[in-house]
């Protein structure tokens, strides 16, 4: 796929993860590249005073090897949300895990890996991991 068309899907994905949390204020996503991998990281706000330099924010940070961007990539369109909701599920439950711990509640920050699996979507009907 061309380098537009990789950019595009990469979007989506973080498109997808900026609805991930309710947050106060706009999320903030961003994606990078380093080598053969593709860094996606989303930062909502989960609490908000009068200065909004301290506000407090939770990070997850997801990574995922240009193997997996390309499966992605080559999927349809309704797979290819299949698997967005997937990944939205998988940082959910890590920030679900983090936040559990004490003292965790109010800013937390995760970093986590997808699974081959998550990119493996049947043709229809499909199903959810």
């Amino acid at each position: 796929m061309d380098t537009i068309g990789l950019s595009q899907r990469i979007e989506e994905i973080e498109l997808a993860l900026a609805g991930t949390f309710p947050s106060p204020k706009a999320p903030a996503v961003s994606a990078w590249q380093e080598g053969a991998t593709t860094y996606l990281t989303v930062s909502w706000v989960v609490g908000t005073g009068r200065d909004t330099t301290l506000d407090a924010r939770c990070v997850a940070s997801l990574k995922l090897p240009d193997a997996q961007i390309d499966r992605y990539a080559a999927l349809d369109t309704n797979k290819r949300r299949i698997v967005q909701s997937r990944l939205k599920d998988l940082v959910r439950q890590h920030v679900d895990v983090m936040r559990a711990q004490p003292g965790a509640q109010d800013s937390c920050s995760v970093e986590l890996e997808a699974d081959d699996a998550l990119f493996d979507v049947p043709d229809e009907p499909y199903e959810t991991l």
